[in-house]
């Protein structure tokens, strides 16, 4: 399934625009509000989100009714807007390749509110992803994922890697955060440090059934 295309920004007189880099994507986007930023940020990092599109065209055009985002959650399709839509108002929105209603959810200030400390940690760890992620080795990564067999934090992971460069195992355990392998319950609920603790999803999982 093909995301669809993202609509050119309608820049308004002395509006800030912001530029922000996908690690998902691999693209640039331009996004037009400090709130479509931060749902940006929940779908960058949202492992189960596998692509998404800003600004859809398709859902647009078709049913003239502006969704900030386009996503596949879990292989389906929704679409997301700020305010602005009927919350859970289906359309039919054969672009997509779906069969079934597409659904646009509107999505509240309050409801990013909800989330505001778990945003704030992955703007601030986002970067590390942007910038050295092309530098990871790929058994490096590997090994940094099974480090955390047990709960560890990042700075006892820098500790037990010290012979490679701090930043860049500390990039690899948030690569592995984002894709997935890893998850850290105190970046919900805490500012992100060195102190933070992550452990492996699958571990996780584990003890949870």
């Amino acid at each position: 399934m093909h995301p669809p295309e993202p609509l050119p920004v309608p820049r308004l007189p002395k509006q800030t625009l912001h530029h922000v880099w996908s690690p998902k994507l691999q693209r640039a986007l331009i996004l037009t509000s400090v709130n479509q930023v931060r749902l940006w940020v929940m779908l960058e990092v949202n492992p189960a989100v596998t692509t998404y599109c800003e600004r859809p065209a398709s859902v647009s055009a078709q049913h003239g009714s502006r969704a900030d985002f386009w996503l596949l959650r879990q292989g389906r399709p929704q679409c997301l807007a700020l305010d602005s839509a009927s919350k859970s108002t289906p359309h039919d929105d054969s672009s997509v390749g779906t069969l079934s209603p597409l659904f646009i959810e509107t999505v509240r200030p309050a409801d990013l509110d909800e989330h505001r400390v778990w945003i704030q940690n992955w703007m601030t760890l986002l970067p590390y992803l942007n910038t050295g992620f092309r530098l990871l080795d790929a058994a490096l990564a590997k090994d940094v994922v099974e480090f955390f067999e047990q709960e560890a934090s990042f700075l006892e992971l820098e500790q037990h890697f010290a012979r490679h460069d701090p930043i860049l195992i500390r990039t690899a355990a948030i690569a592995g955060l984002h894709a997935g392998d890893l998850l850290s319950p105190d970046l919900d609920t805490q500012p992100w440090t060195l102190n933070s603790r992550i452990q492996q999803y699958l571990k996780a999982a584990h003890r949870a059934t």
